[in-house]
């Protein structure tokens, strides 16, 4: 007979080496209560969420699989996941909304893609890692991450590489690789919070300060702790200021305060998370990154590393990425020949030039998929790997790249989510829809729907 534990582990616990540097532990079995670990074999690890956004559709007779099951046939657009395929769930068949018609706008299936809502309401709205972030933020040091590797429409709005070391110098006079210039927000914000969009983080450098700062076996410095009191008093002030006025508005204005309130507060706990040092950074978090890549493939695979690294060291459980805008002007190089993704290959018009390189660039945002489940999956935990623990859901803003439909969704699932999912299939799901897929995945982290999306019917059988 096993022997039950009598002792537990906290989750702050680290490892302290040389010259004052420590290394927090990843999650471990002995962190969980003793008790649930009596009343079980063993303890699950915790899930995770990764939603990806590829940008303008796909050329579907190059995307869909023609056989459903476990034995199909990777069409071109898939090509690069055949070291994964095992891993992964390719869907056909989902629908967006209710509607037939197929002339839809990418902003349209942009917003919807994680919400499953045709509407976004104040104060109401959230998309579906904000949900799971809401049930996990005392858990972790960083509630979610907001990725993306387009910047306002362009990756290279006057990017140099003075120094020769493969990376954006810095502050250039053109561009500050440190703010997020996005302007169009309805078209590179596709996480929603109450009914407002979050802005992405697209430095590299600037991502793992945020998740794992700086941690000394003597906490926070000095200098910390005083930007620290300072930021409270501020945030004490204003919310003070703020309830005083709370009385003496209309119900519009209140509910506008109330999303204000929920954001000071937001930052009232992470200030308060770093003061305490906890969660601490866990695990080794490797060396801090230069900044933004000038390769366009390696700074996609940066971010896609920093999300496993996040999720392995148990810093966060939930993050997005964009590999490019809904309307995306990222030129690509296929053949030879410079070509714009929104405008030249994704508005193809049956040229065949156009649609070859539409493919290419389809199999470029489908080679990050790969390489993301392929770095989940070389990562060990409990009797199985992080890829098992994880769900990745993959999709877009339309299906047909040059109809603008919003029926037959270009979706993949990847990872196990904990055993929720079977994946190694094509699975039709025709004339369901993608909410009912976050439905699942909201159902396998084992969190009630609430007013998440309208549009969702209910969770989409067949994915265990």
């Amino acid at each position: 007979m096993s022997k039950t534990k009598s002792w537990e582990l906290s989750r702050r616990s680290v490892l302290r080496g040389a010259a004052g540097a420590v290394l927090a532990l990843p999650w471990l079995e002995a962190m969980a209560p003793s008790v649930a670990r009596a009343q079980s074999t063993g303890t699950k690890p915790p899930l995770r969420f990764v939603g990806i956004f590829h940008s303008a559709g796909v050329i579907p007779d190059q995307w869909f699989p023609t056989t459903e099951g476990a034995n199909y046939a990777l069409p071109a657009s898939l090509s690069p996941l055949e070291p994964v395929k095992g891993d992964v769930i390719v869907l056909s068949g989902l629908r967006l909304g209710s509607w037939d018609y197929y002339e839809r706008t990418h902003e349209g299936g942009f917003w919807m893609m994680l919400t499953a809502s045709e509407r976004i309401v104040a104060g109401t709205t959230d998309s579906i890692d904000q949900v799971i972030a809401g049930a996990t933020a005392s858990q972790v040091r960083v509630p979610s991450l907001t990725l993306s590797v387009e910047n306002n429409g362009y990756y290279n709005p006057g990017y140099r590489d003075e120094n020769g070391d493969g990376f954006i110098d810095p502050k250039t006079s053109s561009y500050d690789d440190t703010q997020d210039h996005c302007t169009a927000t309805e078209q590179c914000m596709v996480t929603f919070a109450k009914g407002q969009r979050l802005p992405n983080v697209y430095n590299p450098r600037v991502i793992f300060d945020r998740l794992f700062g700086s941690l000394t076996n003597t906490g926070p410095t000095e200098q910390e702790r005083r930007i620290w009191a300072y930021r409270r008093s501020v945030l004490d002030r204003v919310t003070g200021q703020a309830k005083e006025l709370q009385g003496r508005l209309g119900r519009a204005d209140q509910l506008r305060l109330d999303e204000y309130l929920s954001g000071i507060r937001t930052l009232e706990q992470a200030i308060q998370r770093a003061e305490q040092g906890a969660p601490a950074p866990v695990c080794g978090t490797g060396a801090q990154p230069v900044g933004i890549p000038m390769d366009r493939t390696a700074y996609a695979d940066l971010m896609c590393d920093l999300i496993v690294k996040a999720f392995e060291c148990d810093a966060t459980r939930v993050a997005t990425l964009m590999l490019g805008m809904c309307v995306s002007p990222m030129t690509f190089t296929v053949n030879g020949r410079t070509v714009s993704h929104h405008g030249d290959a994704s508005h193809h018009g049956n040229d065949p030039v156009k649609m070859a390189a539409k493919v290419e660039i389809d199999r470029w945002q489908v080679a990050r998929l790969a390489r993301l489940v392929q770095r989940l999956k070389a990562v060990p935990e409990g009797t199985g790997t992080l890829l098992d623990n994880t769900a990745v859901f993959y999709s877009s803003d339309i299906s047909h790249s040059d109809w603008h439909n919003h029926y037959d969704m270009p979706v993949i699932l990847a990872g196990g989510a904990g055993g929720a999912f079977r994946p190694g299939r094509h699975l039709r799901a025709k004339d369901k829809r993608c909410g009912d897929v976050l439905l699942s995945i909201l159902q396998a982290f084992g969190i009630p729907r609430g007013n998440f999306g309208p549009l969702a019917q209910g969770p989409l059988s067949g994915l265990a």
